[in-house]
């Protein structure tokens, strides 16, 4: 996070310190969550924690992007909006429904999308997208306009992923709610059968009878 801070700091002065800084801060973030997974160190706090800071990261990112390039910045808003809607509801909803990861998927794209290989170019591949962008703003490098034009098709792909799992984190809340809403409407057994048989086995009855 320290790390990732000082290249904002630097983003408008030195693209170098800024490049630098925010691939080490995202090379750290996908080192820590390897250790924790290998050490048995997973926690529901480390992994709201780790989407925070992957949101955090990428917003702040998005608002250096779109001050180099302006007349883009509805698609880096919307990038930002979509990123966070996606992640917070799926979040929520995997916790509110006990489940074990926010990675345990039934649907076909999520579940490839989750899996180590994909996730991880995903991840990697939008992060260079996003870099290569804000280089390019700097300057023209060839290598690095192919980098750009490379990771697009994936940065595409994690956007997809991002509306599929919005749309199912959507689907299973609701389901949720209207769970609930039926429990609530469910009237409450009527005690009188059972008062009246309390009655019967009571010393009053007996004498009457």
């Amino acid at each position: 996070v320290l790390l990732a801070f000082v290249g904002y700091g630097a983003a408008l002065s030195d693209y170098r310190i800024t490049v630098v800084s925010y691939l080490l801060s995202q090379l750290l973030d996908a080192a820590d969550g390897y250790a924790a997974r290998k050490l048995g160190q997973s926690s529901t706090f480390g992994a709201v924690l780790d989407m925070v800071t992957d949101r955090a990261s990428t917003t702040c990112l998005c608002v250096v992007l779109a001050h180099f390039y302006p007349s883009y910045i509805l698609l880096f808003t919307f990038l930002v909006t979509l990123d966070m809607f996606s992640h917070w509801y799926h979040m929520y909803a995997s916790l509110l429904l006990g489940l074990g990861s926010h990675k345990e998927c039934t649907n076909p794209l999520l579940k490839f999308y989750y899996k180590k290989a994909p996730l991880f170019l995903a991840c990697a591949g939008t992060e260079l997208w996003y870099m290569s962008l804000y280089v390019m703003a700097w300057k023209d490098v060839q290598a690095v306009r192919l980098l750009f034009y490379l990771c697009s098709p994936i940065c595409l792909f994690k956007q997809v992923a991002n509306v599929v799992q919005m749309c199912v984190a959507w689907e299973a809340l609701v389901e949720h709610d209207g769970k609930t809403a039926a429990t609530k409407k469910k009237p409450a057994a009527s005690p009188a059968p059972k008062a009246a048989k309390e009655r019967s086995k009571s010393p009053a009855s007996k004498k009457k009878s």
